[in-house]
């Protein structure tokens, strides 16, 4: 499917062009009304999104001119005005959809789904498209045949939906290529007969003793009559696991969203300093139309994609800002205090802190990744440390000094703690008596359960005022339990690579089995958790397991409680009365909350039941604690 985004905002067109090729549609953005008449009169779309305050030509005026020329796609306006005179009017101009800025990026992805079951011929009364036991589900963007996951590239995934979506049309080349390609790519004919090839390969190879997609010589592709259903034996013919996919897909986004978060740092700092520049011009009565203009601008465009980041609070004030600009400020003493008052809210809450807490994103994606705590005066390695974190699907907390440090420690939970903690120590600057603070703090995080790495980062080398040479600093280090002693200078790709060292070394490559008739969640649990270094085997028909523990010998068994043939019961109960295996650390990581099945699954010997509902970084984290208690033993 194929969308037009018409947005004058850079920072929301690269956060729904990230959003929405994720899901498989065809992109093409562009920023000016014009430049929008341009490409909806050039190219067929499936969908037009836009703003209503544009360049050249306003959202509105668009719609109209799109209607009166008999174009008939869906058009949904995406726009920070929210009074109901303007959402009517924009629906009897011809928008088929208002949302309101800010918005939620799953609400937004519901709607388009919804605008496009409206506008084709396909039926309506479920979102799935299918041909026989062929399943593809937009929401989940996930293709299944009898059950069974049928994984294809984005190509193949799009070839496939344009044809289910329009079961009776015949596409030559050029019209595929019109629906599936953005205005940029040119691909050749031999380019889409190879996707199309390797799809029928792929169905072929699921299972499909009849190819659906038809070749009509001289004319183009169609898909076939619908076959008849055959009975399999699933509880539904529809697509299995949707939840861990959806899961899979949510973390995408995080990331995608986070990433943009820090992409634009600067962008924003810029729309910042426009404001309060607008502000000083406003107090000594200097300021012009165009100014005006512009800030205007920006407060509308930081009100539009701020919560869309999370920064609801901060959308909402950059509205009001907006809001009071359009006003006449001069000489309008209380309004101009407003506007200085709630502009340094503004700053406080979107501009990076020294000792930041994590933005509302990082509190997301915290949950599958990685946590590193950086301590350091140090402004601008932090600043691109954090950046290079991002890239590595890592998650920073930066603060300045240990007291606020030890104050944050004791507002989390153990769960909560990071997974590595990285600090300057000056030895050459600072006074004996804060080293010998830092040093009792690194001891500190060894004596954890499990224990955190510290990764310390040294002066230079050159002479040092406290005699200390750096052979002893290091020394010093090894004593009190860190595991590294870094020196400047050192970039943030350098750091972090030590970092990921100490992750996977905290796990020792440990070896997990894992047990589970998930399938899905089996083949997404070591990609989850692949950043802490496991080596993982996993395992899903149980008649199996004597043979599988017997061969890799695990540190850790992960087991579901019920299972075919043997459920997880069974299983730790045997383990516990081998002589071999009686000691082996067995977790069950479980969809079950009912007590009577929880107080049987403790009474058989397990060492801890985590369920399902709780995230990966608590998974990774409690197989390490486990890990630690058994060597203590």
């Amino acid at each position: 499917m194929r969308i037009l985004l018409v947005d004058d905002d850079e920072i929301l067109i690269d956060i729904l062009e990230k959003t929405l090729q994720n899901q498989n549609y065809t992109i093409d953005a562009v920023m000016d009304g014009q430049q929008g008449w341009t490409y909806v009169s050039t190219y067929n779309y499936d969908l037009i999104i836009l703003d209503w305050s544009l360049p050249k030509l306003d959202g509105i005026s668009l719609c109209k001119r799109i209607r009166h020329y008999g174009y008939n796609m869906p058009i949904m306006i995406l726009t920070a005005r929210h009074s109901s005179q303007e959402k009517s009017y924009a629906l009897d101009v011809g928008a088929d959809d208002y949302l309101c800025k800010p918005f939620d990026i799953e609400e937004l992805m519901a709607r388009i789904r919804a605008l496009f079951r409206r506008s084709q011929s396909y039926d309506q009364s479920s979102p799935l498209l299918n041909w026989g036991n062929l399943y593809l589900d937009p929401c989940i963007c996930q293709v299944s045949y009898q059950g069974n996951t049928v994984q294809l590239t984005t190509k193949e995934y799009q070839l496939l939906e344009l044809f289910l979506r329009h079961p009776h049309e015949v596409f030559n080349i050029e019209a595929i290529i019109e629906n599936l390609w953005s205005s940029i790519e040119y691909p050749s004919e031999a380019t889409v007969r190879s996707h199309l090839r390797h799809l029928r390969q792929k169905l072929k190879q699921a299972g499909l003793s009849e190819n659906p997609i038809d070749t009509l010589r001289g004319r183009g592709y169609c898909l076939k009559s619908q076959p008849m259903k055959t009975e399999i034996k699933t509880e539904q013919n529809t697509l299995v696991f949707p939840s861990e996919i959806e899961k899979e897909k949510h973390l995408q986004q995080l990331t995608a969203l986070n990433n943009i978060w820090e992409k634009y740092q600067d962008k924003r700092q810029e729309q910042l300093n426009i404001l309060q520049t607008t502000l000083n011009q406003i107090k000594e009565q200097k300021i012009n139309k165009n100014q005006l203009k512009r800030a205007i601008d920006n407060c509308h465009k930081l009100a539009g994609n701020l919560g869309v980041f999370g920064f609801n609070e901060a959308s909402y004030l950059a509205s009001q800002l907006e809001q009071l600009l359009k006003e006449n400020l001069e000489n309008k003493l209380d309004k101009i205090k407003q506007f200085e008052t709630i502009l340094n809210n503004l700053i406080w809450q979107i501009n990076p802190q020294e000792d930041q807490q994590l933005n509302p994103l990082s509190n997301q994606i915290i949950d599958h990744c990685p946590l590193i705590l950086v301590i350091s005066e140090d402004v601008q390695f932090k600043k691109l440390f954090n950046q290079e974190a991002v890239k590595k699907g890592i998650i920073t907390v930066t603060m300045t000094d240990l007291e606020t440090v030890k104050i944050w420690f004791k507002s989390l939970e153990k769960e909560q703690f990071p997974d590595v903690v990285i600090m300057n120590i000056a030895f050459n600057q600072w006074q004996q008596e804060l080293i010998e603070e830092y040093l009792a703090f690194i001891t500190e995080l060894n004596l954890q359960t499990p224990p955190i790495p510290s990764i310390i980062i040294g002066d230079r080398y050159e002479r040092n005022f406290s005699h200390r040479t750096s052979a002893q600093e290091r020394l010093l280090i090894a004593e009190k339990g860190g595991t590294f002693y870094l020196k400047k200078p050192l970039t943030p790709q350098e750091a972090i690579k030590f970092c990921q060292i100490a992750l996977k070394r905290r796990a020792q490559g440990r070896k997990i089995m894992i047990i589970d008739e998930d399938e899905e969640l089996l083949r997404l649990l070591p990609i989850y958790l692949q950043p802490w270094g496991f080596n993982i085997t996993t395992l899903h028909d149980t008649r199996q397991f004597w043979d599988v523990l017997c061969a890799i010998a695990p540190d850790v068994l992960i087991l579901e409680i019920e299972m075919p043939y043997l459920n997880g019961i069974e299983i730790c109960k045997m383990l516990r009365t081998h002589a071999q295996w009686y000691q082996l650390p067995i977790i069950y990581y479980t969809k079950h909350t009912e007590p009577i099945i929880l107080e049987k699954a403790f009474n058989s010997g397990v060492n801890d039941i985590i369920p399902k509902t709780l995230t990966e970084r608590t998974l990774a984290q409690r197989i390490i604690k486990n890990i630690e208690s058994t060597l203590c033993l």
